[in-house]
């Protein structure tokens, strides 16, 4: 069904996204390596999981969000590996293959764990290993983006990569440096937009319909309006009133609080210098749009004076985090009208 929390597995209930999903899956069938980009609760891991199922390719799912906080050994990579591998009939035969894989324990030679996690991919063949959230794998002493650069040299394997962090995601891929193992690879990016404002609203009528249910009009306007077309939202909307008939402002201030709690999770990388992050974010975001100027300004004021190149670092990193959002004219502002509901009514310090 349309509110259905979980990510969308089939088309039936992927909604009105036909262009991406055409557009991913001719790309899964001759690419060898594929970007699917958007901003968090775009519905991103629903247009892989639908168009790869569409196309009745066999795959490996990794949510690179399930990897521990800190730094990430390719010890834990391999238990993410080992475990989603054991989910698939046709891959246990892969595991039984790997000598070093012991399969109730997962014991394994510390100072074999690269030729095991090449022996693994490699006998995927031609299937797809899709690799959600990428941008985590940033945070580990372990070169993944040479990994990818091997499987696209050396072996059958197609491989997506997802990322809400966009910015931090070509960071990781880097495919147009140099000097990066990836560069010169070519590559296809599947990017997911959000809905307009007559297919938000579409979206929960049909959604609602589904449920016996036709709420005031007034209602869909309300979350139309406070949900801004982020698909991710709606579902979370739609899904809370047609179980509870929670209002929109109920519903708002629930996704605020968890959205304030993303946000610092996403920031707590940052350590001491936190309270700059969030004071440049609470200033964008209660001015709607902000300058580089007005920025300045608004921390300067609340923090004390700032190095101006520190201030481009911050808002560059908040920009690749997909928590700002630039505009053509030089203008900031926060693209997810949650995170920002959240920046100003949620996030403390």
């Amino acid at each position: 069904m349309l509110f259905d929390p979980e990510p969308k597995r089939s088309r039936r209930d992927f909604f009105n996204m036909d262009d991406a999903l055409a557009d991913f899956m001719d790309s899964v069938s001759s690419d060898k390596l594929i970007l699917v980009t958007g901003l968090r609760r775009y519905g991103k891991t629903s247009l892989i999981l639908t168009g790869l199922n569409e196309a009745g390719v066999e795959y490996v799912f990794i949510d690179c969000r399930l990897l521990p906080s800190g730094m990430i050994s390719i010890r834990e990579f391999l238990k993410l590996l080992h475990r989603e591998l054991r989910s698939h009939s046709w891959a246990r035969r892969i595991l039984d293959k790997i000598a070093y894989i012991d399969i109730h324990g997962l014991s394994i030679r510390i100072s074999r764990l690269h030729d095991v996690i090449i022996d693994v991919l490699e006998a995927l063949g031609d299937r797809v290993l899709v690799l959600d959230e990428v941008q985590e794998l940033r945070r580990s002493t372990y070169r993944f983006d040479s990994l990818l650069a091997y499987l696209y040299d050396h072996t059958r394997v197609r491989v997506v990569v997802s990322g809400s962090q966009v910015g931090m995601l070509y960071r990781f891929l880097r495919v147009n440096d140099p000097s990066a193992p990836l560069y010169g690879r070519p590559y296809h990016e599947v990017r997911v937009p959000r809905l307009s404002e007559e297919q938000a609203r579409e979206f929960l009528e049909l959604g609602f319909n589904e449920y016996g249910l036709k709420p005031d009009e007034r209602v869909i306007d309300e979350a139309v309006k406070a949900f801004d077309g982020i698909v991710g939202w709606l579902t979370f909307f739609g899904y809370t009133y047609s179980r509870d008939r929670r209002s929109v402002r109920e519903v708002l201030d629930y996704a605020s609080s968890l959205a304030a709690s993303e946000v610092m999770k996403a920031l707590e990388v940052h350590g001491v210098a936190v309270p700059r992050y969030t004071e440049a974010l609470r200033v964008v975001a209660s001015l709607g749009k902000a300058r580089w100027s007005d920025i300045l300004r608004g921390v300067t004021m609340r923090l004390g004076r700032i190095p101006r190149n520190r201030l481009s670092s911050i808002i560059r990193d908040l920009v690749d985090m997909g928590l700002l959002e630039k505009t053509r004219e030089g203008y900031y502002s926060v693209p997810d009208p949650i995170v920002r509901h959240a920046i100003l009514h949620k996030v403390r310090v």
